[in-house]
C-alpha cells in the first residue's frame, strides 16, 4: 500500500457487495480501501467525523435504508466540492437513475451489473478529474450516453421550481407566496423553463419528477408536506 494509493470509501447495504468490492480494489494496483458503510446514516457519520481528507473516491449506492444514497452525496458533495469524488452506484432498474445521480452532482454513475475490472478503471477515471458513465445496457431508463449536467438555479429560481413543478402552484399562488408581483414571478419562471427546455408546467413537473427534485428540495430545506394553498 503505497503514499499515493487512491483511497476509496464503499457505501452499499448488501455486504457480499461490499466484501467483493473490497477484495477486488485492494488487490488492484495503486488503489485500497479505507472504510465501508452499510446504511446511508452510517456513511453520514463516517464524513462527519473524520472530514474528507481521508477519502479520494467515494462509491455511494443509490438505494441504502436509513437515508437514501444520493441525499448523503449531495450533502457530501456540497460541503467538499471537488475534494472527494463521488460516484453513485446501484443495481436498481426501472427509472432515470443516472439523471437523478448528475442532478445531485455525482461525479459519475455506474450499474452494478458491469465487471469489477470497468469499477475499478472508473475510480481512476473519477480521480483524474474524469466524468465515469457506465449503465446498464440492459435497462432502457438508462441512457447510452450520459445525462447532461443540471443548470445551475438561484435560491429564488428554486423555489419557484418547486411550487410549480412540485406543489403545482398556479402563478397567482406563486407570487403569493413569494411575495412578488406576477410578472416578475413569471420572468422567473420563464428563466426556470428555459433552462429545463420546458414550455408549460406540465413539462415542468415531469423535469423535476425525473430529476428526484421533490424530495431532494424538501429535505435540503426540511419542509413539511403541505397542500397548495386555495385562491
Amino acid at each position: 500500500m503505497g503514499s499515493t494509493d487512491i483511497r476509496v470509501f464503499i457505501a452499499d447495504d448488501q455486504q457480499e457487495t461490499l466484501t467483493s468490492l473490497s477484495k477486488f480494489i485492494h488487490a488492484a494496483e495503486g488503489m485500497h480501501v479505507v472504510g465501508t458503510a452499510a446504511d446511508g446514516g452510517q456513511l453520514r457519520r463516517f464524513f462527519e467525523q473524520n472530514g474528507g481528507d481521508q477519502v479520494d473516491v467515494a462509491l455511494i449506492d443509490i438505494g441504502m435504508p436509513i437515508e437514501d444514497g444520493l441525499t448523503v452525496l449531495r450533502a457530501i458533495k456540497e460541503r467538499y466540492r471537488d475534494q472527494i469524488k463521488l460516484i453513485a452506484i446501484t443495481g436498481m432498474r426501472g427509472r432515470n437513475y443516472p439523471a437523478e445521480a448528475m442532478f445531485k452532482r455525482a461525479d459519475g454513475f455506474i450499474a452494478m451489473y458491469r465487471s469489477y475490472e470497468e469499477i475499478v478503471d472508473a475510480i481512476r477515471q473519477a480521480h483524474s478529474g474524469e466524468k465515469v458513465y457506465l449503465p446498464d445496457p440492459h435497462d432502457p431508463y438508462q441512457p447510452e450516453v450520459p445525462p447532461p449536467p443540471p443548470p445551475e438555479l438561484s435560491p429564488m429560481e428554486e423555489r419557484v421550481l418547486y411550487l410549480i413543478g412540485c406543489r403545482s402552484y398556479t402563478n397567482y399562488q406563486t407570487a403569493q407566496e413569494m411575495k412578488l408581483s406576477q410578472p416578475n414571478m413569471e420572468k422567473i419562471r420563464n428563466i426556470v423553463m428555459k433552462k429545463f427546455g420546458a414550455t408549460n408546467a406540465v413539462e415542468l413537473g415531469k423535469v423535476v419528477e425525473r430529476l428526484g427534485f421533490c424530495t431532494d428540495y424538501e429535505t435540503r430545506h426540511k419542509l413539511r408536506d403541505r397542500p397548495a394553498p386555495t385562491d
